[in-house]
């Protein structure tokens, strides 16, 4: 009898009419790269003939596309275990032309706000029968590259892009290719698409002028690389509360960081150095944020007597620190949940005009 399993071509024609029996996992100690020892994985159809139904029925119950009675369903769903058969998305994609996979890239995960972010993205996919791919560039080019061209191999039906730093060559290439594509958090600078952002410049104002209100004159600012525009936007923010309050804006005490605690001790033992340093200071990075306050301890800085710090953060972390430190809030998970609307939206169809949603944000005074 011939072995259809292991052996489908060398079979005879006139003896392919055997049904195979479920096949066996090979060890790969036994892979000699001889053909012979090829692990064959279990098909649907193995597992259509183990449930006594057909494929079609197999292929609506795993896809969840079509109804199917709950009886038919229990014998899918216990063949498939016994036969230890895992859909392939790759190959459903190939059939379907989608493959239900959002491919995600953010800066950095450690950094709270992308955290939130990435659960709201997820919650929302997950209720749409999508799946997430995420990767974290470090605020790096080359990482971006490499993670941009693997996720487009990897057949992702849509992409969620929190942009890096550096230029915008591969994005231009990512939207001519007509992929779906939303960018969240930082809108590029030269293409355009669905954004999904929040008012940079008004919340660095309102938390600029929060501070104004509690006496500072002297505020100092770290952002994040200045070729980004919501570092711009941050600082022109910035400048309106001080015009707005009838101060000058000191150019000295703006620093850039690279959204990381080391740039963010850095950007303070600049800002103390300086003749006059500033009362407060305005991190607008969660890490940024502790790489000062990191600083403040190690030189004995009492915080908020000596130098007060905010941030630009929503996480419930701030509500822990000792002390407590006030944040500029962004809805992070709202954002999430809308740029999984707008890339499913995108998805289901191509041709619509870009759109752009601006979220509000809030400052929450603590301490």
């Amino acid at each position: 009898m011939c072995n259809m399993v292991r052996y489908p071509f060398r079979c005879p024609e006139s003896q392919r009419n055997v049904s195979p029996q479920p096949p066996q996992r090979v060890a790969l100690s036994q892979v000699t790269g001889d053909p012979d020892f090829l692990v064959i994985m279990p098909t649907i159809r193995q597992v259509a003939e183990r449930a006594k139904v057909s494929i079609s029925t197999v292929s609506a119950v795993l896809n969840q596309s079509a109804y199917v009675s709950p009886e038919l369903t229990l014998r899918v769903e216990q063949a498939a275990r016994e036969l230890r058969y895992t859909a392939n998305a790759v190959a459903r994609g190939l059939q379907s032309q989608r493959t239900r996979l959002i491919g995600m890239l953010v800066p950095d995960i450690a950094e709270p706000v992308y955290s939130l972010m990435v659960q709201g993205v997820e919650r929302s996919l997950r209720q749409a029968g999508y799946s997430l791919l995420l990767g974290s560039t470090h605020n790096r080019q080359r990482e971006q590259s490499r993670y941009l061209g693997m996720l487009r191999s990897k057949q992702v039906d849509g992409m969620l892009l929190l942009l890096g730093f550096g230029p915008e060559d591969e994005i231009a290439e990512a939207v001519e290719s007509q992929l779906p594509l939303v960018f969240v958090a930082r809108e590029p600078k030269s293409v355009a698409g669905d954004v999904v952002m929040v008012d940079n410049a008004e919340g660095a104002r309102k938390g600029v002028a929060a501070l104004i209100a509690r006496g500072h004159r002297r505020i100092g600012l770290v952002v994040g690389p200045r070729d980004l525009a919501v570092s711009r936007s941050r600082i022109d923010g910035w400048r309106a509360a001080l015009a707005q309050a009838g101060l000058g804006a000191d150019e000295s005490l703006i620093c850039e960081g690279d959204y990381t605690d080391g740039s963010g001790r850095a950007a303070l033992q600049k800002l103390l150095a300086l003749r006059e340093p500033p009362t407060a200071v305005f991190a607008t990075g969660f890490l940024m944020m502790t790489g000062c306050l990191a600083e403040c301890r190690a030189l004995g800085l009492a915080v908020p007597s000596q130098l007060e710090l905010m941030t630009w953060s929503d996480s419930p972390l701030l509500d822990v620190f000792d002390p407590p430190i006030s944040s500029v809030e962004q809805p992070s998970a709202e954002m999430g949940e809308r740029a999984a609307e707008l890339i499913l939206r995108r998805i289901a169809n191509k041709d619509l005009p870009p759109q752009t949603i601006v979220l509000p944000t809030h400052v929450r005074l603590r301490g």
